[in-house]
């Protein structure tokens, strides 16, 4: 009896060596997203985009938004914040704290599009229509991500598969004009494949990327061969009319009768918003709108 059962176990060990351990143990997970898994159906792409209207943005809007706005036009002081006056001074380097967290945000919002863009892309069970659609939105943030750092810091690294920054981090910024020009590619494709009406309250519209280009082609009308005189590209000038134009003639966006109800709560995403990045209130860290905590009298 007991050499039958040594056989039988000899035989099951042998079993088990010729199958290979993979076989019990390389299963795939049921329980997690994984990218075998994900980026099957239109409610995981719209899933994967919802992160780009508010945590990605989360360091960029803390503090810095309205420091380097409202701080370095004086409109506001506070001398013991790191955060505001070095604006409102003009002693910013390149090593001052606000600037450095901005940067990361941006790049956040550029390399977490790049990953949505990556995946919906790679999908092979969802129509075409629908991939371009969500993919017009992760390009929107790209494009406006890419605005902000053109505008704010000129030369940046332009990047569209951070697996491939990963693998070589040290690498040449470009020159501001491909920075600005890498935007405006990135918000026309936004405004040929968003969809007329959102989908969703406080979604992207194609009037959304519309009303953004003829920001772009503003700033960019203005980066002329020779700045000196002050003569701005026509063309663009021109460009930055039509946008403007087909969101005031086209959108239905109007502007409310007072200026006050746009920051009331019952008035989020209200007529006159075409794009504002979606914040959860009492939510987790990093997707809620805390400059409510900085300009509040007290936390209650």
């Amino acid at each position: 009896m007991k050499t039958s059962k040594f056989i039988y176990a000899l035989a099951l060990a042998s079993f088990l060596s010729l199958t290979g351990c993979s076989d019990f143990l390389d299963i795939t997970a049921n329980d997690r997203i994984t990218g075998d898994n994900f980026y099957r159906t239109a409610d995981d792409f719209k899933a994967a985009t919802a992160p780009l209207y508010n945590k990605v943005w989360f360091d960029f809007n803390d503090k810095f938004h309205y420091g380097l706005g409202d701080g370095r036009s004086f409109n506001l002081y506070a001398p013991y914040s790191d955060y505001i006056y070095p604006f409102c001074d003009l002693l910013e380097t390149g090593l001052t704290g606000p600037l450095v967290s901005a940067w990361s945000s941006l790049y956040n919002v550029v390399q977490q599009s790049n990953k949505v863009i990556l995946g919906i892309e790679g999908s092979t069970t969802v129509d075409a229509d629908v991939k371009s659609h969500y993919i017009a939105e992760a390009r929107f943030m790209r494009g406006v991500a890419y605005w902000y750092l053109a505008s704010l810091w000129g030369d940046a690294i332009i990047c569209t598969d951070p697996g491939v920054l990963v693998s070589n981090p040290i690498v040449n910024t470009n020159p501001r004009s491909d920075v600005y020009l890498f935007a405006i590619r990135d918000l026309e494709y936004a405004a040929k494949y968003l969809p007329v009406t959102a989908s969703q309250g406080g979604r992207l519209t194609c009037y959304s990327a519309y009303g953004m280009l003829s920001r772009l082609y503003l700033s960019y009308a203005g980066l002329s061969e020779n700045p000196i005189s002050g003569t701005r590209d026509q063309s663009y000038l021109n460009l930055a009319k039509m946008a403007a134009q087909k969101v005031i003639t086209e959108s239905g966006y109007k502007l409310m009768s007072n200026y006050a109800d746009l920051f009331t709560i019952e008035n989020n995403n209200n007529s006159e918003s075409m794009f504002a990045l979606q914040w959860v209130p009492n939510g987790d860290y990093g997707v809620t709108n805390t400059q409510q905590a900085y300009f509040a009298c007290g936390s209650e």
